[in-house]
């Protein structure tokens, strides 16, 4: 089963703010810090209304300032960041990457660099996959200057053609661990499993990548866990949330179920039991999951996850444990949405989604701040 074959929940609500890609105006002075909920600004809209716009990703710097970045297969093997410095109501073209290598890269993921132990902070990290018609390789950038420039700092890791995806490198997802930096990513099969998920770290100089370590390696061969999205939710503990494609053998198409595992050792997660949702209104959230945490909600906060099948999102507020419940949006429903708490009003919960499932509407990158405080009675 594809993901299009969903049905559409929710309402798409559009908006007149559009982000302009051929005359960059001066982007207004920062709002004061505290962010008002809004639905469904426009960050971006392509000229060709079939492109897809996929698995958006953003990162909350100082200053009310936020990121973003999503594949769009459109774009010349460039990616393009667009920059927000009202806490995501408006949006500027900010600047381009191209890959050194020549290839074709997508698959974006951000990470802003807080404070570190030798006091480094203000660094913009960019993970992307790079690729040809032979290899997929990940790449990683930095930036100094808040993501105005950029410069390639490492070669993660290495693997087959995106047409292949038991050889391929994908979906890399960036984490910070005090001064650790670890990437998670769709690795290489091996003899027993078509498809894993795998980790490396590195320190703060970004170029020295530890040995790939599993973290999800299914029992069952066929099976192609990828799309990892992990967040810290206690003080030692994390959540690894990921879609599992699984071969429907009377049909021979996949679905995608989402799992999670919750763990306390990210470089030896493979031994930590994987998890299936339990959601309180019988859903089953399904393709591209992103995951954050808020500290609302009791002494153990709320875990949120959004997926690619619902406008709604998932929650929980043990750790993990027991039964998710289900919390409706005004957030249009997309393909690898994600959800993150805005780092200057952690009230609220910040939505960027693209391309709709079934392909309705206008093919366009939305942003919405939903107050997540009233919504869980927090």
């Amino acid at each position: 089963m594809r993901l299009y074959e969903f049905l559409l929940s929710g309402i798409v609500f559009l908006s007149p703010v559009l982000a302009q890609e051929d005359e960059e105006p001066e982007p207004p002075p920062p709002t004061p810090t505290g962010i008002d909920s809004f639905a469904n600004v426009t960050l971006y809209q392509p000229d060709d209304p079939k492109t897809q716009l996929t698995a958006p990703r953003s990162a909350s710097l100082p200053n009310n300032t936020v990121l973003a970045v999503w594949n769009d297969p459109s774009n010349n093997g460039s990616i393009s960041i667009y920059r927000s410095t009202n806490s995501g109501f408006s949006w500027y073209a900010h600047s381009t990457v191209t890959s050194d290598s020549r290839k074709k890269l997508s698959q974006p993921n951000l990470l802003y660099i807080n404070e570190t132990s030798d006091g480094e902070s203000g660094t913009v990290l960019l993970t992307a996959v790079a690729a040809n018609d032979k290899t997929t390789t990940i790449e990683l950038y930095s930036s100094g200057d808040q993501g105005a420039t950029w410069d390639i700092v490492s070669e993660i890791a290495s693997g087959g053609p995106l047409s292949n995806v038991t050889s391929a490198v994908a979906n890399p997802s960036l984490l910070q661990n005090g001064d650790d930096i670890t990437v998670f990513y769709a690795g290489k099969g091996d003899r027993t499993h078509a498809q894993k998920i795998v980790q490396q770290t590195t320190g703060g100089d970004y170029d020295s990548w530890g040995n790939a370590a599993d973290v999800v390696a299914s029992q069952s061969q066929t099976d192609r866990p990828s799309a990892p999205s992990v967040a810290k939710i206690s003080k030692n503990q994390y959540i690894v949330a990921f879609q599992n494609g699984v071969l429907d053998t009377a049909t021979n198409n996949y679905t995608y179920p989402i799992y999670y595992k919750i763990t306390t050792n990210l470089r030896n997660a493979a031994k930590d039991r994987t998890r299936e949702f339990r959601v309180d209104t019988g859903a089953v959230p399904s393709g591209s999951p992103s995951v954050t945490w808020s500290p609302l909600g009791g002494s153990n906060g709320t875990i949120v996850l959004s997926d690619s099948k619902s406008g709604s999102v998932f929650v929980n507020q043990a750790l993990g444990e027991g039964e998710w419940w289900e919390l409706p949006t005004t957030a249009g429903r997309a393909l690898g949405r994600e959800v993150a708490i805005p780092a200057n009003d952690q009230t609220k919960l910040r939505f960027v989604g693209g391309t709709d499932p079934l392909g309705k509407g206008a093919s366009q990158v939305l942003v919405t701040v939903m107050n997540l405080k009233k919504a869980i009675g927090a």
